[in-house]
């Protein structure tokens, strides 16, 4: 929630103007969330755009982030798409690698790396990532809105046009808009299902027998409608309500977290240019509200630091704008720091932050060391049969077990599987070689058998070799189940 309004605010709040020229209508004396009027009902926000040299960066990282998303299901590496998340295999296939469902630790190492970084990124670069790089802002700033502003014109003929009566011209451009959403949410919802399934299959499959795949249907159905409820009507409320990382923000920033701010010192007492009058002391603030309407999500930044920020440095480039218009140095509002607007210096770094960093390497170096030692094939040993172990009439100890062998390659592995120890001891296996294809996972039958005589307390060990024609070799411990007695004895 906003803070209250302070006094050295009312005048200024009292000089906004009224009317249609104006592009929101806030109350900055009200208590209130910027996209609600005062009695409580939704405001639609309709920022005015100003190109200035954020906004330039923003707009080639979201085309840089549109061309990511909607190309790496195309590009092959390895005979397959860059990413897939392939639901039928459980696999996982990102730029030529393959990771199964058994290779918990990778996930393990790359879930602790994403929550360190983001711990790492809010505590030091505070919202820049709501501006810059979330999906929200990426495609709500850049796609959705310049749509908009395409059909029915800026901000002001937007409002002016939702708030004419029904018209034939209306519902042409209404209709229009929606349409072209409809489809840019469309291609964005099939490219998501094409992550789990390839744009080839998914394609084919749709083209020649859609009935069986009424689950990709759905989906995509799916998420195309919350793509058109989210850009179209939910909008900034999904970032001032519905997200927890504005809330998160506050918990994780510190007074050296970079912010957006208003340089109060040098912009207050605020007045406008008409006002201004030789010996009346002024602010270089000029209560314009350029900053206000430049928002995506209304928020007054003269006010403070907000939950309702996001970070988008629009009211610095509206900002700045004003300024060179009326002769003045820029940076009234900048990005700065707490400790900066306090008259200090900012500490990159500080406790907090080589703390986030140092377990930030520490993750992603396990998960870069668990990638690049990985093996070629996966070997798991379990119990088979329903009995423990079985006596044979020779005076021997069989006990079944079950060989599961995933090839972690590209490529068809021939693998072998031979017992060490200890002596006397023999295998068979239903299968050999175990002839596995790439990222596929084979089960195989196979009995030991080894004399009696060897058991202690109804144990041995037992050491197996399994080799594969690519060069892959391990040695595998398994634990066989016998009857009580001693070593050199029977029971």
């Amino acid at each position: 929630m906003a803070p209250a309004v302070t006094e050295k605010e009312q005048p200024a709040a009292a000089a906004v103007p009224s009317g249609p020229e104006r592009v929101f209508n806030v109350a900055p004396e009200e208590d209130l969330l910027y996209s609600l009027s005062a009695d409580g009902k939704r405001k639609f926000m309709h920022p005015v755009v100003h190109r200035g040299r954020f906004w330039r960066i923003r707009r080639t990282v979201a085309y840089l982030l549109f061309f990511l998303f909607f190309a790496l299901p195309h590009i092959p590496v390895g005979g397959r798409p860059a990413v897939l998340i392939d639901l039928a295999t459980r696999n996982t296939h990102v730029f030529g690698a393959t990771f199964n469902p058994t290779d918990s630790l990778i996930l393990v190492a790359l879930g602790f790396g994403i929550i360190v970084t983001a711990f790492f990124v809010a505590s030091a670069f505070g919202r820049m990532w709501c501006g810059y790089a979330c999906p929200q802002t990426v495609y709500l700033e850049f796609l959705f809105r310049p749509i908009e502003a395409l059909l029915e014109g800026g901000p002001l003929n937007q409002r002016k046009l939702n708030a004419a009566p029904l018209s034939g011209r209306k519902v042409a451009i209404k209709l229009a808009k929606w349409s072209i959403w409809t489809v840019a949410a469309l291609l964005m919802a099939t490219t998501f299902v094409s992550y789990f399934t390839g744009w080839g299959p998914l394609l084919q499959g749709l083209g020649t027998d859609p009935l069986s795949w009424k689950g990709a249907l759905f989906t995509i159905a799916l998420v195309t409608g919350a793509i058109l409820f989210d850009f179209g009507w939910f909008r900034d409320q999904m970032c001032t309500i519905a997200c927890p990382y504005g809330r998160l923000q506050n918990v994780i920033a510190d007074q050296d977290t970079i912010l957006v701010a208003y340089d109060e010192k040098r912009g207050e007492p605020r007045m406008k240019v008409k006002d201004r009058v030789l010996g009346v002391l002024a602010g270089d603030c000029i209560a314009c509200r350029a900053c206000v309407n430049a928002c995506p999500t209304g928020t007054d930044i003269k006010r403070g630091l907000q939950p309702e920020c996001i970070g988008t440095a629009q009211c610095i480039d509206a900002c700045d704008e004003v300024m060179r218009g009326i002769g003045k140095p820029i940076g009234l509002i900048k990005y700065t720091s707490e400790r900066e607007q306090k008259g200090g210096v900012r500490r990159i770094w500080r406790p907090r932050s080589i703390a986030y960093l140092t377990l930030m390497t520490v993750a992603w170096a396990a998960l870069a060391v668990l990638i690049l030692t990985r093996g070629d094939a996966l070997v798991e040993i379990v119990r088979g049969g329903r009995e423990p172990y079985r006596l044979l009439p020779t005076g021997e100890v069989a006990n079944q077990q079950r060989v599961r062998i995933t090839n972690q390659l590209s490529e068809i592995q021939r693998f072998t599987i031979e017992v060490l120890s200890p002596p006397g001891a023999s295998l068979v296996v239903s299968q050999s070689p175990v002839v596995v294809e790439p990222d596929r996972l084979v089960t195989v039958n196979a009995v030991t058998t080894v004399p009696q005589s060897v058991f202690v307390d109804g144990q041995v060990p037992v050491r197996y070799l399994v080799r594969s024609d690519r060069g892959f070799q391990k040695e595998v411990q398994f634990l066989l189940l016998g009857p009580f007695g001693t070593a050199g004895g029977t029971p």
